[in-house]
């Protein structure tokens, strides 16, 4: 009898092991990014940012998948969906900026929050913005390789100039040193870098904005098997109430 009991013991305790093991393994899916610049991600190293906590909260919400956020250059980001060898999906873009306005060439998430791009200028010399023929003969600010609509044809066209530089929080000392007349910046990294430098008397926003649009969520059409789950998790997420404490603190 005791020998038959310690034998249902450990069937018992072999069978909760597996069931804990099977729960654990998820299937890893990479998250890349390639706006390396607060609120968005604030220190890659220390995993800190908004990135960061929407993944970390899609991992918590998820028994399927463990998604790990992954930085890379926006060229890279290009080359990988020309050559359909993303194995991941991108966090934080919008079709226009892919050419994908009828959202054909890749599968598109729900809204995970919404943004504006913001016309930045110095408060010495503020510009308006009223379309992109009102930059004519301006220097313009500009992220190497970002798209920026109207703005890039523009520059094209050689109707305006444009200095680049690595990310965002570079612009303002562009405009700082009076290198450009005016920069695109986003909303919430114009908040985050106005308010850890002081910068509250220095600079003029547009009353109208270069853009605004919703960030979301590229899926290349060879992640397909993602898709439908991931727009699930988004619907739990969109619905979380640590989640919509969290993005409040950046905005």
């Amino acid at each position: 009898m005791a020998k038959n009991l310690f034998l249902l013991l450990i069937l018992i305790s072999s069978l909760i092991v597996e069931n804990v093991l099977a729960k654990e393994v998820k299937s890893l899916v990479p998250v890349y990014v390639y706006h390396q610049q607060p609120p968005y991600i604030i220190h890659l190293d220390k995993q800190t940012g908004l990135y960061f906590d929407f993944v970390k909260r899609l991992n918590a919400l998820s028994d399927d998948y463990n998604f790990e956020v992954m930085f890379i250059p926006r060229k890279r980001v290009e080359r990988m969906l020309e050559s359909n060898s993303m194995n991941g999906i991108l966090l934080g873009v919008n079709p226009k900026w892919f050419k994908d306005k009828n959202e054909s060439k890749y599968l598109w998430s729900s809204v995970i929050f919404h943004d504006r791009d913001e016309v930045v200028s110095l408060k010495a010399k503020p510009v308006e913005f009223n379309g992109a023929e009102s930059l004519s003969g301006m220097v313009v600010g500009g992220v190497r390789g970002f798209y920026y609509y109207g703005i890039n044809e523009l520059v094209l066209a050689k109707k305006a100039k444009r200095i680049d530089t690595v990310n965002e929080p570079n612009l303002f000392i562009l405009l700082l040193k009076q290198r450009v007349d005016l920069t695109i910046i986003s909303k919430l990294t114009f908040n985050y870098m106005v308010e850890q430098n002081d910068w509250q008397n220095d600079f003029h926003l547009s009353t109208i904005p270069h853009d605004i649009y919703q960030r979301r969520i590229l899926v290349p059409r060879n992640m397909k098997a993602t898709y439908q789950p991931l727009q699930q998790l988004l619907g739990k997420i969109q619905q979380d109430k640590t989640w919509q404490q969290t993005i409040s603190l950046y905005q």
